[in-house]
């Protein structure tokens, strides 16, 4: 981590421990603590680049080129904390998926040239939040509520042409802060049942040292809970990345989108 990482992690570590004097009430839902899981089927979208110092590169496609596809659905967990002063949330998202695809031209990635023929890609995105959520404004049974914090964002991407052979990696590893909007609805349906909606855009237009772009998460959810304690539901995950880190000669615009089921335990 460069001194430039070094000094944003601390400043955003920095917020995230003062908002805890700011926060007057949590912004989650039942119980002082939630561990939810969702199981994510994402389809991934957009290209990647990665060239020499200097040197163009090729835009590579994830689907078109890579041949990476909609893969099964993994695990993403996520633990909220209300601890009287805030809302607390860490999630994990550790994305991956391989591809193969036939070349029908000459490709250059990370300064090595694949051969029109065979080719065979593993990508991997790994996103780690660590935010903390407070109350804007509540009207009725709708809570608006703020969200501050920092994200570890990991792009890890290899080619391999089997047949030749030859293969190149190259790789975007960042801590961003990151901030947003959020709000929640919670309504009675009936004897000891509960529906329950959220929403939240979180992200940050990224410009410091060689990183440029964007970043930029969106979730939404609903789902039913159970008195005080188990949510069940459905919601849908959105995750955009336009970074250009100048000092590699390495970008990528990815998009990874998809529906989810979760369930939560409240305690």
């Amino acid at each position: 981590m460069n001194a430039i990482q070094k000094h944003s992690c601390v400043l955003s570590v920095t917020l995230l421990l003062f908002s805890i004097f700011l926060s007057g009430c949590g912004a989650g839902g039942e119980g002082m603590f939630r561990f939810r899981a969702e199981n994510w089927e994402p389809k991934p979208g957009g290209s990647i680049r990665a060239s020499e110092v200097g040197s163009v590169g090729d835009l590579l496609d994830l689907e078109d080129v890579l041949g990476l596809t909609s893969r099964e659905g993994f695990w993403v967990y996520g633990l909220e904390a209300d601890l009287g002063v805030g809302t607390f949330e860490v999630t994990n998202l550790d994305y991956s998926s391989m591809g193969s695809n036939i070349l029908l031209d000459d490709i250059e990635y990370a300064g090595e040239i694949f051969p029109a023929g065979p080719l065979e890609s593993n990508f991997r995105a790994k996103v780690s939040t660590y935010r903390s959520k407070g109350a804007l404004l509540g009207v009725g049974p709708i809570l608006l509520k703020y969200i501050w914090g920092v994200d570890h964002l990991e792009l890890g991407t290899t080619l391999t042409a089997p047949e030749v052979p030859v293969s190149a990696s190259e790789n975007i590893d960042e801590w961003v802060p990151s901030f947003g909007l959020g709000a929640t609805f919670s309504a009675p349906i009936g004897n000891n049942w509960s529906m329950e909606l959220d929403g939240e855009i979180a992200g940050l237009w990224i410009s410091y040292g060689d990183i440029d772009g964007t970043y930029q998460g969106m979730t939404i959810r609903a789902g039913i809970r159970q008195g005080s304690g188990m949510l069940i539901g459905v919601g849908h995950r959105s995750l955009v990345i336009d970074v250009t880190d100048d000092g590699a000669g390495i970008s990528a615009d990815i998009d990874l989108g998809g529906s989810y089921a979760f369930l939560e335990w409240a305690l």
